[in-house]
């Protein structure tokens, strides 16, 4: 019967596509199945929920009309305010979520990206007295209203923060570091890296791979391009960005593609969906661009490295706690354009330093 086991109650409210966020919970959700009775709460089936029953969690799905958009990052209070029929349908998700939580009775509650967090919150208010896990993947601005948001409705004799790197939690608000640890997202390593040895004449083949959304500095990688183009000649270099338009405006898309013909790169800069298998993407490059700005943690880049790959990237938010520069790859601080640009030129030129990075 629900409540007679310890169980823990797991809060994300997209489930439709995979970013980040969603990969890391499955990692956690994998463990949590073999040791405690999991549940999944979520406004929509999809890639997420399927993958958790398949651990065996039991999946709850309540829906709700109150989705992410372009206002989401940066501007969440704004966001959650303005769409009022999102409000009636997520408010009518609480309440469902509010019975389920009562007659399971779990231990802790988890909640994984900002819409759980204001979840988790309001069920606090409304009298839940477990544990809250708020599970930290992204970086506020110093005294924004996020971040006031935060310290406010914080439950802090209850309430433990996993914060995904240094960076996000040195970006909290001091009362509520001393609640925080840093738990950085895992990924697969491969026993052995990849054969990655071109021809000094072949083009270098750079890759960017993750979610296609400004904040990830799309739009940037293939400005530096462009200038890139201007000093090295079609064929010695490629570009490939490769990820879904996830929970965002299909016009970004053609932004780029527009981007892309503007700037004559038609032939060496490529804009692919997403692909269910990055590894096969990262072992056909030979080295991952990011332009993120204030990027929490970039499991892309982490993942890139697992597989033999060094990083061209901004010095920004928590990328440094991966890469190793000059070492693991090339940090730029964040806007430098031209020295983006040459580092390109670097590696271009120097592919054993490439390989030994």
């Amino acid at each position: 019967m629900p409540g007679e086991a310890p169980s823990i109650v797991f809060i994300n409210h997209w489930a439709k596509k995979l970013g980040g966020a969603e990969y890391s919970l499955l990692d956690i959700l994998a463990c949590a199945s073999k040791r405690i009775h999991s549940y999944l709460v979520t406004s929509e089936a999809g890639l997420l929920t399927s993958r958790a029953e398949k651990f065996g969690i039991e999946c709850l799905i309540i829906p709700c009309s109150l989705k992410p958009g372009k206002n989401i990052r940066g501007h969440f209070l704004r966001f959650m305010l303005f769409p009022w029929k999102g409000i009636i349908s997520f408010i009518r998700f609480i309440l469902a979520l509010s019975r389920f939580v009562k007659a399971v009775k779990p231990e802790i509650i988890h909640a994984n990206v900002p819409l759980s967090h204001v979840t988790l919150f309001l069920l606090v208010l409304m009298g839940y007295r477990g544990k809250c896990c708020f599970h930290m993947r992204e970086i506020f601005r110093k005294n924004s209203l996020p971040s006031l948001f935060y310290q406010f409705f914080f439950p802090f004799r209850i309430g433990h923060i996993i914060a995904i790197s240094e960076s996000v939690k040195q970006n909290l608000p001091l009362t509520l570091r001393k609640n925080a640890v840093v738990l950085h997202n895992g990924v697969n390593v491969p026993i052995a890296l990849p054969e990655r040895r071109a021809a000094a004449s072949a083009a270098m083949r750079f890759l960017y791979l993750g979610r296609i959304v400004p904040w990830k500095g799309c739009h940037d990688l293939i400005a530096i391009f462009a200038k890139l183009n201007k000093r090295r000649p079609q064929g010695t270099w490629t570009l490939s960005l490769v990820g879904d338009t996830t929970y965002w405006s299909d016009k970004y898309r053609k932004r780029l593609q527009g981007q892309i013909r503007l700037n004559g790169l038609e032939s060496n800069c490529l804009l692919l969906p997403h692909t269910d298998d990055p590894e096969w993407a990262m072992q056909s490059h030979d080295v991952f661009v990011n332009a993120s700005y204030r990027e929490p943690f970039g499991r892309s880049i982490a993942e890139a490295q697992a597989q033999g790959l060094p990083v061209i990237a901004y010095d920004s938010g928590g990328i440094r706690e991966i890469v190793m520069h000059e070492t693991t790859g090339l940090l730029l601080p964040y806007g430098d354009e031209e020295g983006f640009v040459k580092a390109l030129e670097r590696l271009i030129d120097n592919r054993e330093e490439a390989n030994d990075m």
